[in-house]
């Protein structure tokens, strides 16, 4: 019995899947430098910019101090003057600023670790060393530190980067695996998704694992929003492209977006095309929304919420209207 020869390529040119695959592999490549670069830029030399800063004292100290800054580091912060500590402290736990220093009689930084642990350590850094070179001592004290489970303050960007990944993943399912059934019942999957994956991200952060202690429901609704948001805006892409729109959602929320989210550090310190974008974009203003909630009583959180539920609205409003359209140009191509 003679043995079946294997199969070969046919030589002088690629096989159809040879080539399908170094195609599959150079987009692989493309992503690869697209995530790198994007998340390379926007993180690797964090300093101010616009950054709101509480100074306080008599208007001659403020004034003095503001110029001091001013030229010391143009542009890298916004000056908010008040008279007293207790002012400061409020315009802090209310996400007015992100630090207040009183530069006398004796030098002393509030912050909070809890908005951001990356400007934090910037700020006790650069005010430790301007004290010093004054030969006095910065006295540090943190309004809003973070717990001790959490002293990096990395749950929240891991939790929202993970549901980033589910918003787009399971937009992409629903699209593809839901493609018999009409655009509005894929809108309810998506919203069945946001709801029961906002769900169970609350329960492994905030009881299972922990991470966060209260604020269940307000965190389950963050969590809801920022998926609906990720979710109903790439259901407006794959219906007005098709396939595609799942490229451009990535490219939105995932490259740039995740990068431009500030969760690292904080939209104060990114470079200006992602601190430009920071807050237009769901996985920023998820950030800022989640942070506020969970540490700062819900202060400063109201352009974060109304930022994703526009884009969430504007999705639904997008697949609903697109779908009215094809139904009316049916008939008229019909009868054509």
């Amino acid at each position: 019995m003679s043995e079946r020869p294997e199969e070969t390529a046919p030589t002088g040119a690629l096989a159809a899947k040879d080539r399908l695959l170094l195609f599959a592999l150079l987009g692989v490549l493309v992503l690869a430098v697209a995530l790198v670069g994007s998340n390379v830029a926007a993180n690797h030399a964090p300093k101010p910019h616009g950054l709101p800063l509480a100074l306080v004292g008599t208007p001659a100290v403020v004034g003095a101090e503001a110029e001091s800054l001013g030229h010391a580091a143009p542009g890298a912060y916004e000056i908010h003057a008040y008279t007293s500590l207790a002012g400061a402290r409020v315009a802090i736990l209310h996400r007015v600023v992100y630090g207040a220093l009183r530069p006398a009689p004796t030098p002393l930084l509030l912050v909070a670790s809890a908005a951001s642990p990356a400007v934090s350590a910037l700020l006790q850094a650069s005010f430790t060393a301007a004290a010093q070179a004054e030969g006095k001592s910065l006295v540090v004290r943190d309004v809003v530190p973070l717990p001790s489970s959490d002293s990096r303050g990395a749950t929240t960007f891991s939790m929202l980067i993970s549901l980033l990944v589910i918003g787009i993943i399971g937009s992409a399912v629903i699209y593809l695996l839901g493609r018999h059934r009409s655009p509005p019942v894929r809108l309810v999957a998506t919203f069945v998704l946001a709801v029961s994956a906002g769900l169970v991200a609350t329960l492994l952060t905030n009881v299972i694992v922990g991470a966060f202690h209260g604020h269940f429901l307000a965190v389950w609704g963050v969590a809801t929003l920022f998926v609906l948001a990720v979710g109903l805006s790439i259901s407006a892409f794959l219906m007005l492209v098709g396939i595609g729109g799942i490229g451009i959602g990535a490219l939105m929320f995932l490259v740039i977006g995740n990068p431009a989210s500030g969760g690292s550090s904080a939209p104060y310190l990114l470079p200006g095309f992602w601190r430009a974008l920071s807050q237009f974009l769901p996985p920023g203003d998820a950030m800022t929304a989640m942070r506020d909630v969970v540490y700062f009583h819900g202060h400063g959180m109201t352009q974060a919420l109304l930022v994703l539920g526009i884009y969430a609205i504007l999705g639904a409003t997008v697949v609903f209207t697109a779908q009215i359209l094809r139904a009316r140009a049916r008939p008229a191509a019909a009868s054509g």
